[in-house]
């Protein structure tokens, strides 16, 4: 008798759930010859697919309802599986929302490596992370806002351990690749760096205002502050700000960065963008 005839019904799943997480770290967009994808069974990819359908429902439900309106009853009532099969995903909704905060980077890594593949100096790619950011913002609103979300203690206390491990190596893997921009911008001599720790707070300096300022930009449109502004331009405006201080070059009066911005998002993010359109 084999293994896989021993196993239970629910020892097949449970096997299959950790296959989901180590999915996680294997994108077929960058890894197409990923070893994990090539060893899925058609019962593992269903669960993978099970899991990402019930994401989408997930997402749907915040979007029109809010955080506090995502509940485990919920998510059960507005897809086609058993309340037991949705448990085998997710623990809890605090599992949930981790788990939609993974999705959430999986999906901001993608755009920011191809953001670093453009053609243009190194604070054009820099242009292009932050114009991904927003991107995520547009396209996932309530949800992006998980990434926070899962650094709450009552998140922290009840997710997985797997999962909140998963986030953490998402987050290195990001922070790594903003890291890696900033230190080639300083040895082409486009930014002057006199110690590591400032690339640690460039790095930070712009997520934060690429995070927040999108944020901002895709929730609260009818604030006074921000209705009156040009919605396509203002993150462009603030990044220009951060970028000039830090004397990244070219300096903003030195390029055409609004060309830049168009540019970006008819040849990096052609896609994405007609998605919104």
């Amino acid at each position: 008798m084999t293994l896989r005839q021993t196993l239970t019904k629910r020892q097949r799943l449970r096997a299959a759930l950790a296959v989901v997480s180590m999915m996680q770290k294997c994108d077929s967009n960058d890894n197409p010859k990923c070893f994990i994808r090539k060893a899925l069974t058609k019962r593992e990819q269903n669960v993978i697919n099970r899991e990402l359908e019930l994401l989408d429902v997930a997402e749907k439900i915040m979007a029109h309802e809010g955080f506090s309106g995502l509940t485990m009853d919920k998510l059960v009532a507005a897809c086609d599986y058993s309340k037991g099969t949705v448990y085998n995903h997710f623990a809890n909704k605090e599992d949930l929302f981790c788990a939609l905060s993974i999705k959430g980077m999986k999906f901001i890594i993608s755009l920011v490596k191809r953001a670093l593949k453009m053609q243009g100096n190194s604070r054009e790619k820099c242009l292009a992370i932050v114009y991904a950011q927003q991107l995520h913002s547009q396209m996932h609103a309530t949800a992006s806002f998980c990434v926070l979300m899962v650094k709450t203690p009552a998140v922290l206390e009840r997710a997985s351990v797997g999962r909140i491990a998963i986030q953490r190596e998402l987050e290195m893997e990001i922070t790594l690749l903003v890291d890696e921009l900033i230190g080639q911008a300083a040895d082409c001599g486009d930014l002057t760096l006199n110690r590591r720790e400032e690339i640690n707070g460039i790095c930070f300096a712009l997520w934060s205002m690429s995070f927040g300022s999108s944020a901002i930009l895709a929730s609260a449109q009818d604030a006074e502050a921000v209705a009156r502004l040009d919605m396509f331009n203002a993150l462009l405006f603030n990044v220009n700000v951060l970028l000039d201080g830090f004397k990244w070059l070219p300096m903003s009066n030195e390029l055409d960065y609004q060309a830049t911005w168009l540019r970006i998002g008819k040849e990096v993010f052609a896609a994405e963008v007609a998605a919104l359109s």
